[in-house]
């Protein structure tokens, strides 16, 4: 049985908006995220955009195959915008928020 990668947790900056900064934060990553649990850590973040957490989850659920998006300290509202990009890809199911 193959245990599914568990791969670093993606920090996220202060401020985090626009599509280009998510494709930043994960371009490194694109051929190992088939099948992993992508961690990222929100600790740091003042602001984020709606449009930001669209293109998180698209690159990483929807494009990269991610078995899950552990998203971890994550603020409510974010957390909404992290959901309702999920859910708006039919990905909400390998969505999780902390």
């Amino acid at each position: 049985m193959t245990v599914p990668a568990v791969l670093p947790p993606i920090e996220v900056p202060q401020l985090s908006g626009g599509r280009e900064r998510a494709r930043a934060l994960v371009d490194g990553l694109a051929d190992r995220m088939g099948g992993a649990t992508i961690v990222v850590d929100f600790r740091r973040m003042v602001a984020g955009t709606p449009s930001f957490a669209d293109e998180l989850v698209t690159r990483v659920l929807v494009d990269g195959g991610a078995a899950l998006l552990r998203a971890e300290h994550v603020s409510r509202e974010f957390g909404q915008y992290l959901l309702e990009a999920a859910r708006d890809h039919g990905v909400a199911e390998r969505l999780q928020t902390a």
